[in-house]
């Protein structure tokens, strides 16, 4: 499961749910459930020698392999309350496959609350070995105490030429929108802009504390 047995109590600042060799990397506040109060959500990090693994190839001579956890504390009187969190959806540092990989997270991507939602975003950009890149928008609303998936939008385009792809998901109507046409450097004249709309298979309700949340492209 993602969501781990044993919560803690409410605490008054952060530092209650960050685990011994673990630090927080990243971090969001706003009003997530509607009370005036600022919520906020978290992104920690194991601090762990052993994984962070040497490099010989392209890239960093070193890739940082520890694993991420994102946390969402709802704020109650002087502290907060941890509502949900994932240990093994975000994606590490570095890649020891990809090793000219950019952080997805914190080079490429980030945690925001706004307007009651929470957003993560994540870039995938490569130092070497491929022109392309996508970046990910994962929309959350706090709904029937849970935080839903309720959007997804990407863009990939390539470095080399500019093309570009844009892809909305709404999760709650799996409707898609794709435009296809454009160029990420360059102004393109809007009759070569092609915009397409499809009903998606009906999916189940995925939420930031589930088990699993689906990439993309499971939609297409």
């Amino acid at each position: 499961m993602a969501l781990g047995l044993a919560l803690p109590a409410t605490a008054a600042d952060f530092s209650a749910w960050i685990p011994a060799g673990w630090k927080m990397v990243a971090s969001a506040e706003g009003d997530l459930n509607g009370d005036g109060a600022a919520d906020a959500v978290i992104v920690l990090q194991q601090q762990d020698a052993a994984k962070i693994v040497a490099n010989d190839s392209l890239g960093a001579p070193k890739i940082d392999t520890n694993p991420r956890q994102i946390k969402v504390l709802l704020r109650q009187g002087a502290g907060y309350r941890l509502v949900a969190e994932n240990r093994y959806w975000l994606p590490s540092a570095g890649d020891a496959e990809s090793p000219c990989l950019a952080d997805p997270l914190l080079d490429e991507g980030g945690v925001e609350i706004a307007r009651g939602l929470l957003k993560v975003k994540l870039g995938y950009w490569l130092s070497c070995g491929s022109w392309s890149v996508s970046r990910d928008t994962y929309t959350f609303r706090w709904q029937q105490n849970r935080l839903r998936l309720i959007g997804w939008d990407g863009v990939e385009f390539m470095r080399n030429s500019g093309d570009m792809t844009e892809r909305s998901v709404n999760y709650l109507t799996g409707r898609q929108k794709t435009v296809t046409g454009g160029n990420m450097f360059e102004d393109v004249p809007a009759a070569k802009i092609k915009t397409r709309w499809q009903t998606l298979p009906k999916q189940p309700a995925r939420y930031l504390d589930g088990p699993s949340l689906p990439s993309p492209q499971d939609w297409e």
